[in-house]
């Protein structure tokens, strides 16, 4: 799925709606008893501008100089799921100093084992973290993930991935 996911991005380029339809219609005709979920984005950091489509995928979140807020990209269900899969698109412009944190549900669970109490524990973790530590997103994410349990080891997988815009 990743190899796919990375073919299909260079194909379809900026539009992440097109890149998980394809990849979607990749998993039908191969894997038509599989489902997956999965969130993609095209970011522009010169012009901090971020597309992103999500597909049942843990909402990315985005730390601002006023809090930190949920990106909604999981209107969707997960591929594979629907005859037809269709989800709307984001796009945002992030302000300098805005991160962007994307992250799966292994963490949220970390978090807590209710996913959304556990997605909203971590959305108040980065929030709620120092501002020093904010502007570091290796700091964050290891910031994240000691309040998320520290090193401990979990049953799904973990991804976290944070990005500073200048």
């Amino acid at each position: 799925m990743r190899a796919a996911l990375r073919a299909y991005a260079v194909l379809e380029g900026e539009d992440p709606v097109s890149v998980l339809g394809d990849l979607e219609l990749l998993l039908k005709t191969t894997e038509p008893t599989r489902s997956a979920t999965a969130v993609y984005a095209c970011v522009d950091p010169a012009e901090r501008r971020i597309a992103l489509a999500g597909a049942a995928n843990c909402p990315p979140v985005l730390l601002t100089r006023y809090g930190a807020n949920f990106v909604e990209t999981s209107l969707s269900a997960p591929l594979g799921m629907l005859s037809c899969w269709e989800a709307p698109g984001v796009e945002l412009t992030a302000e300098p100093g805005d991160v962007l944190v994307l992250y799966t549900e292994g963490l949220a669970r970390r978090f807590a084992p209710a996913l959304h109490a556990g997605q909203s524990a971590l959305r108040r973790a980065a929030a709620d973290a120092p501002r020093d530590v904010r502007l570091d997103p290796d700091r964050l994410c290891a910031h994240l993930l000691e309040q998320a349990g520290g090193g401990e080891p979990g049953t799904d997988d973990l991804v976290l991935l944070a990005a500073r815009f200048e």
